[in-house]
């Protein structure tokens, strides 16, 4: 599914680090039926995931060497080295600790919504 980036806001935090984040609608709640979902903004992929905090937004991009990470049955995986992340919080089950990068997803008015900064969205 691909979204729309909604204009952006700049906290205090994001001022000082020079980073806008975007408020992006990735559409009805009700179009994902499943967990996790694909969804693109831009030239990114991501997932959308739901756990027991709620929605996130998992970046598909490996923390480890930029590898694109698919999923793969019950855990996501980065074919370029094994390395397997559980499917709700990106959290590295098989290696350090590492975790895919994460964004905050919020239902309001029948829409999912995600906080991604600005640089993840070009």
């Amino acid at each position: 599914m691909t979204s729309q980036a909604l204009p952006g806001r700049r906290t205090l935090t994001e001022k000082a680090l020079g980073t806008t984040t975007l408020t992006v609608d990735l559409g009805p709640e009700s179009s994902f039926t499943k967990s996790p979902a694909e969804v693109t903004q831009g030239n990114w992929s991501y997932f959308l995931v739901k756990g027991k905090k709620g929605y996130s937004l998992l970046s598909a991009v490996c923390p480890h060497a930029g590898g694109e990470v698919v999923s793969w049955g019950v855990t996501f995986l980065c074919p370029d080295h094994g390395w397997r992340f559980e499917n709700e919080e990106g959290i590295c089950i098989n290696g350090p600790n590492a975790r895919m990068d994460a964004f905050p997803v919020t239902a309001r008015g029948g829409h999912l919504f995600a906080e991604i900064p600005s640089e993840y969205t070009s």
